[in-house]
């Protein structure tokens, strides 16, 4: 700082001047909370969709990849001396009877004490 800065910071300011400068104060606070805000949400979202991209990729591996394993049942059931409509049928009732498994699961969640009673209201039942 140099001599005339110096001068001019002790000197007082008129009332409306010293509004002017807190109004600007505020609207220079404001506008770097808004930027900061921007560019949260910005880092926010692409976060949020470099998460789904990944999710979806690993549940389309994990599903190609239990498709590759029942295949190979099904090659090993036919290299056994069974035809393939008996492989295939075989590979269907493992399908069928992981998919009642995991709905059974999600019926034991769903039945949870919690569970229950938020959905109860939103049903409108208290």
């Amino acid at each position: 700082m140099d001599r005339q800065e110096a001068e001019a910071a002790d000197r007082p300011l008129f009332p409306g001047q010293s509004v002017s400068e807190i109004l600007g104060s505020v609207r220079a606070l404001v506008a770097d909370e808004a930027d900061l805000l921007a560019a949260e949400a910005n880092v926010a979202v692409r976060t949020l969709v470099a998460c789904v991209v990944f999710a979806v990729a690993a549940a389309v591996l994990g599903v190609l990849g239990i498709a590759a394993l029942l295949a190979m049942l099904a090659i090993q059931i036919v290299e056994s001396g069974y035809s393939w409509p008996v492989a295939l049928g075989c590979v269907f009732l493992t399908c069928a009877l992981g998919s009642a498994a995991l709905i059974f699961m999600l019926r034991g969640l769903t039945l949870q004490e919690l569970f229950a009673a938020s959905r109860g209201e939103l049903r409108g039942k208290v």
